[in-house]
């Protein structure tokens, strides 16, 4: 007999044979709500749920730094409210009301160019104004509605994100609007990124309408017969106290679930998983702690029966994964091996904040800027001053710069002093800030080989998970690398793969 599923969760049987342990390596967001929705049964089929991170602190890319009012986030400066596995898990943890969403009159969007900063608009002759497009290149876009459907999907089976918008809009489109895009959600990779697994959405219109226009005009057209709901809330939602609140709320939620029922809670912070092994119906982890007071410290080794994996191969060298078995351990080499292989870009996120001089008023206003295939240093910049106020001193202002990616494959190699300089020379380039601008608040945070890229491998990269959880039972993957690096699209993987677990404990009845 089954229990009816609670919220999410996924339903498991109330007999087993013994009540599980479960390891979950990462304390990041997929690690944190993976643990949460395991620990959300009141049926639960686990005795305790460990959860090891290399890191002092849980949480992953969503930390920030705070100083003097100023409140600068490191990794997602936040989360799209309109993303259901993000909105239903906010609902979950009962934490609306801590949210803060930019005010839609301040969510004017700016393109960079080497000494300007032109705001985004739809009005034609102001983009012929601006040099943005030529008359050519609207009539190119325009003419896409006349798109007709492919007749032949193979062809356009691995199509890049730019090959795509330049079949539909032309070269110059995509040179100017998509790739800004791209350096602002991946730090670039128009080129390399696959539509299929980035924007799957995109070819379901294709397939179905030909045209992306027709597409989008047909889904307004009917969506004037249906019945007016009551409007949500959209835009990059984050809280007030930064995005780490919403990983600490995750984490303590965890704690009173586990406590509620009756589930052993374990967090084992500052520690390297060196290997996982499968030995019969049980797997053997070995960890050593990377604490500063403890060089010396000894392999620890933890048995469990359930392990979920939550980081990231590429940037994880001296992590393997052994089985008994020969044959088995060659294949689990080459799988581990394709993992390694993603491609992903290195990023440096910088703060720069200071007083609002008398009498200056902040120019451009709105909630942020990208960069263009001209740039070999920045992607971009948010204002947060003017989307999140909350994060900013009374009459100050603080800009978010992103340098890297793939206009410098390198940027962390460079000394915190060159990169902040680069920043303050690009905004000053682009007439977002004057000159003379004095500065309080100067922060670098390095994020090398962090962002994963869909590339035409990401089939063999799907593949090489599948073939791992099945030559390892009991071991499972969730992360950033699996669909794409946003926040919800973690928080789905991980929904996902507690439903796998569930499954896998119902077999073992």
């Amino acid at each position: 007999m089954k229990l009816a599923a609670v919220s999410n969760v996924p339903e498991v049987f109330v007999y087993q044979a013994h009540k599980k342990i479960v390891v979950i390596i990462g304390g990041g967001v997929s690690g944190l709500r993976t643990a949460q929705l395991l620990a959300q049964n009141s049926a639960a089929s686990f005795s305790k749920i460990i959860i090891i991170d290399k890191n002092s602190t849980i949480g992953g890319v969503l930390q920030h730094t705070q100083s003097n009012g100023f409140l600068l986030e490191h990794g997602a400066q936040g989360v799209l409210f309109t993303r259901q596995p993000f909105s239903d898990c906010i609902h979950e943890l009962g934490i609306e009301h801590d949210l803060i969403i930019p005010n839609p009159k301040k969510q004017k969007r700016f393109i960079m160019t080497p000494n300007a900063c032109v705001p985004l608009t739809f009005n034609f002759f102001k983009l012929l104004k601006y040099k943005l497009l030529s008359i050519s290149d609207l009539f190119k876009i325009i003419s896409e509605v006349f798109l007709k459907k492919p007749s032949n999907l193979e062809v356009f089976f691995n199509e890049t994100l730019f090959a795509f918008f330049e079949r539909h809009f032309g070269k110059k489109f995509a040179q100017t609007f998509l790739v800004s895009v791209t350096f602002g959600i991946w730090g670039g990779g128009s080129r390399k990124l696959v539509v299929r697994h980035v924007l799957p959405k995109l070819k379901q219109i294709e397939i179905g309408y030909g045209s992306l226009l027709k597409g989008f005009i047909f889904s307004k057209f009917s969506n004037l017969f249906q019945k007016k709901s009551k409007k949500s809330t959209s835009g990059l939602a984050s809280f007030r106290d930064g995005m780490s609140f919403f990983t600490h709320t995750l984490l303590q939620e965890c704690k009173n679930l586990c406590k509620k029922n009756n589930i052993e809670f374990v967090l084992h912070l500052s520690c390297n998983v060196i290997s996982i092994e499968k030995n019969n119906s049980q797997i053997n982890i070995q960890y050593q702690s990377n604490s500063s007071l403890d060089l010396n410290s000894l392999l620890q080794t933890l048995a469990c029966d359930i392990v979920v994996y939550t980081g990231q191969p590429w940037r994880d060298d001296n992590f393997k994964i052994l089985q008994s078995s020969e044959v088995s351990s060659e294949e689990i080499n080459h799988a581990l091996n394709t993992l390694r292989k993603i491609d992903s870009h290195s990023i440096a996120v910088v703060g720069l904040g200071g007083k609002v001089p008398p009498l200056h008023n902040l120019y451009p206003q709105g909630f942020g800027a990208l960069a263009g295939e001209w740039s070999q240093d920045i992607l971009g910049v948010i204002f947060i001053h003017s989307t999140y106020s909350a994060h900013v001193p009374e009459n100050a202002f603080l800009y978010r710069v992103l340098l890297g990616g793939e206009c410098n494959p390198k940027i962390n190699h460079i000394s915190n002093e060159e990169i902040i300089a680069i920043a303050k020379q690009r905004l000053f380039q682009s007439k977002i800030l004057p000159e003379n601008t004095e500065f309080e608040f100067e922060i670098v945070k390095h994020w090398e080989n962090y962002i994963p890229l869909q590339t035409e491998h990401q089939d063999r990269v799907h593949e090489a998970v599948w073939k791992l959880e099945a030559l390892v039972p009991g071991l499972f993957f969730t992360g950033n690398y699996l669909k794409t690096a946003a926040v919800a699209d973690c928080l789905e993987q991980a929904e996902i793969v507690a439903k796998k677990i569930a499954a896998y404990c119902s077999k073992l009845c």
